[in-house]
């Protein structure tokens, strides 16, 4: 049999078929061998092909993963070496992301983009809790919309508590399977409960103390919108880090920097200290100093 996986609890997972019959199933453990460079063999989108269990009444067994049309990963944050596949098979990559009760740090932000870029999966940022911002706040925000906007990174301003904008988020959710990602807090539980009736997410309160949100998704899984429209829920990460990223690649994977690269003396300019760097002249002209101040971070993670 065929099916997707659209809920991964780590060791055992759920697959739905054309038919949309659940099935419980396990991995085989030679995968676990042969993926020796990931923390997850498996991850909640891939298609498989599987089989049932004789040893175990009631439950199936994996026996082959089926060629992955895209995926997006980061760096395992338990097994630094390896990586760990977010999701695969996806349309879209979206991350939840606000400005207060949490605060998103711009470099989670950027390290997401350009590993959404680099593996030429359609990124957007999403941020959610606008009725909590003053109007210099708002200001300050809808200007970095518009940056992300113009170097190719769809962005958008909401309130999930309030139902703003969200008629425009369901339009650009629409007939496509999207990722879902963010540090806990940003009301991707809330966002999630709205768009789909059979969600049903627990919410919890931001800590008063930490500004900071409890880890409530445990599993990515996915949920329906509607029979075309899927979103794919993972748990809060407050990290975001680069795998399988070549230093000298970084600047490869930032949209606005691809065309000015040419224009450097050097081929291999990192964009540090190199004279004649086009890059650097451009900081705070067509390039964002926040952006080239992240880039230098990665660059320096490496």
């Amino acid at each position: 049999m065929i099916g997707s996986i659209i809920k991964s609890t780590g060791s055992w997972y759920l697959i739905r078929n054309d038919k949309g019959e659940i099935f419980k199933s396990r991995l085989r453990g030679k995968f676990k061998i042969s993926n020796h460079k990931l923390s997850n063999p498996l991850a909640t989108g891939d298609k498989v092909e599987f089989d049932e269990d004789k040893d175990y009444l009631g439950s199936y067994i994996i026996n082959k993963i089926l060629p992955r049309k895209n995926y997006l990963i980061r760096k395992s944050i338990k097994k630094k070496n390896n990586g760990h596949i977010i999701a695969s098979n996806i349309n879209q990559a979206i991350i939840i992301s606000s400005i207060k009760k949490p605060f998103t740090k711009s470099g989670f932000i950027d390290r997401f983009l350009i590993s959404c870029f680099a593996y030429r999966i359609p990124a957007m940022v999403v941020y959610n809790k606008e009725d909590l911002l003053s109007s210099k706040e708002k200001i300050k925000l809808n200007q970095e919309i518009d940056y992300y906007n113009k170097i190719g990174f769809n962005s958008l301003s909401i309130s999930a508590k309030f139902d703003k904008k969200m008629k425009a988020l369901k339009s650009i959710l629409k007939n496509k399977i999207s990722l879902f990602m963010g540090n806990s807090g940003v009301g991707k539980s809330t966002l999630i409960n709205k768009l789909s009736n059979k969600a049903n997410q627990k919410i919890s309160k931001i800590s008063n103390k930490s500004n900071k949100g409890k880890h409530r998704t445990t599993f990515s899984q996915i949920f329906d919108i509607d029979n075309k429209t899927k979103i794919i829920d993972t748990p809060g990460i407050k990290t975001f880090e680069l795998f399988d990223m070549e230093k000298n690649q970084i600047k490869n994977y930032f949209p606005e920097f691809i065309e000015i690269n040419e224009k450097c003396k050097f081929n291999n300019c990192l964009h540090i200290n190199e004279p004649n760097c086009q890059i650097k002249k451009e900081i705070d002209k067509s390039i964002w100093k926040r952006r080239y101040n992240n880039y230098l971070s990665m660059i320096q993670d490496h």
